[in-house]
């Protein structure tokens, strides 16, 4: 995890910067002891950035100040152009907004032709309103999913990896909500994995499979080395 977390900051990106407080907060807030959480959460924090060169403070300098800055103000038009769009088209213009024409009509800044760089404004361009709704919902559905496995899991010793797996998805279903707010990753494949995971693990909890795999092991668990090892209560 702190390898991924050094991966992300040296990333040099503002928006993964920002997925990485807004999960570091969610860590801290689930602790179980928020003073020594804090404090190591803290500490690998000041650390990775400690090795970060100027230029890496000098870019995250600029979210504040993003009316300085080009791609700020590219991200803005971008964001104009994807709602105008949307007003105007209500079933979006497929997967290229991006284009030249769209600007001159849609956007305030018509030289500043740029990328969404945000999930929801991507999404919102690409496909309307309804497409914007439709893809709120299916993660709204997960997280909700990812709760339920967080609360139902924890109540039997043989599905208690399923209530950590639920807390697990939830804090990266976090990171993509506030990261993706600043990045175009509506398409990226992990989120999806992440919602095919606690599906799957909702179907395996809703069905009580320890019992019947108990009474019938999946013959990948006969092969030694591959055995799951008993959990205590």
């Amino acid at each position: 995890m702190a390898l991924c977390a050094a991966a992300a900051v040296g990333s040099h990106s503002r928006g993964s910067f920002v997925a990485l407080i807004a999960m570091a907060l969610a860590f801290w807030w689930r602790g179980k002891s928020r003073f020594v959480g804090g404090i190591l959460i803290v500490f690998v924090g000041l650390t990775l950035v400690a090795f970060m060169p100027d230029i890496w403070t000098e870019r995250m300098a600029t979210i504040p100040n993003y009316a300085e800055d080009r791609s700020a103000i590219g991200r803005i038009s971008a964001w104009w152009n994807a709602w105008n769009i949307a007003f105007n088209y209500p079933f979006g213009v497929g997967f290229n907004a991006a284009r030249p024409e769209l600007f001159a009509r849609f956007s305030p800044y018509p030289d500043f032709v740029h990328a969404a760089h945000s999930i929801y404004f991507q999404v919102l361009g690409n496909h309307g309103f309804g497409g914007l709704v439709i893809f709120l919902g299916l993660w709204i559905s997960t997280w909700r999913s990812a709760r339920w496995l967080r609360r139902e899991g924890a109540k039997v010793p043989e599905t208690l990896w399923c209530a950590d797996l639920g807390a697990m998805c939830q804090v990266s279903l976090l990171g993509f909500a506030v990261g993706g707010a600043f990045l175009s990753l509506s398409y990226f494949d992990l989120p999806y994995n992440i919602m095919v995971l606690v599906v799957l693990a909702r179907v395996w909890l809703t069905k009580r499979s320890w019992e019947s795999e108990a009474l019938h092991p999946p013959r990948w668990s006969l092969i030694p080395g591959l055995a799951p090892t008993p959990r205590r209560a």
